[in-house]
């Protein structure tokens, strides 16, 4: 299991040998127990996992887990999760590249279109520039995710502490 939750952005998907509802106690009685270390949305199978506001930054990651149980077999839980950027850091850079990235081709074309009548024209570089925004878009964002690293690993231990939970001493 280790190995599929190593990097950054990790996706993941496992099998527990539990039934649903058994999963689903283990994973609140693992929230009630780790106190204000995170701030929790349950709703019904789905857990939203984010980091407690005073902790929080604009590259602090969220864990989404969907906790489903097998609809062939009573006692197998599937367990899929996603620890990202929050959905506004996402949806800030999908706009930022699409509107930069349309903008520059176009402007790239009108300046093609001048150039093929056999002017000159400084339009053509808005394609080349274009590129280099978007480029220092993903070095920010690559910035940003060694930024949120600290956090992704708790997230993660999270999830390692509720599939492996320590044994019961009696």
């Amino acid at each position: 299991m280790d190995a599929s939750i190593t990097h950054i952005r990790p996706r993941f998907s496992f099998e527990l040998r539990e039934p649903q509802p058994q999963v689903l106690r283990r994973v609140q009685k693992a929230l009630d127990h780790c106190g204000g270390d995170f701030t929790c949305t349950l709703i019904d199978n789905h857990l939203i996992l984010d980091i407690p506001i005073n902790d929080r930054h604009y590259w602090s990651p969220q864990l989404s887990l969907r906790i489903e149980a097998d609809e062939f077999e009573e006692n197998l839980t599937h367990v899929k999760g996603l620890i990202g950027p929050r959905p506004a850091v996402w949806t800030l850079f999908v706009f930022f590249y699409f509107a930069i990235g349309t903008i520059g081709l176009f402007i790239a074309l009108w300046g093609f279109s001048i150039w093929m009548l056999g002017e000159f024209s400084h339009y053509i570089w808005a394609l080349p520039i274009a590129f280099a925004i978007n480029l220092t878009a993903y070095r920010a964002g690559k910035i940003g995710e060694r930024l949120g690293h600290d956090q992704v690993e708790v997230l993660k231990d999270f999830v390692r502490g509720v599939i492996d939970p320590p044994p019961q001493h009696q």
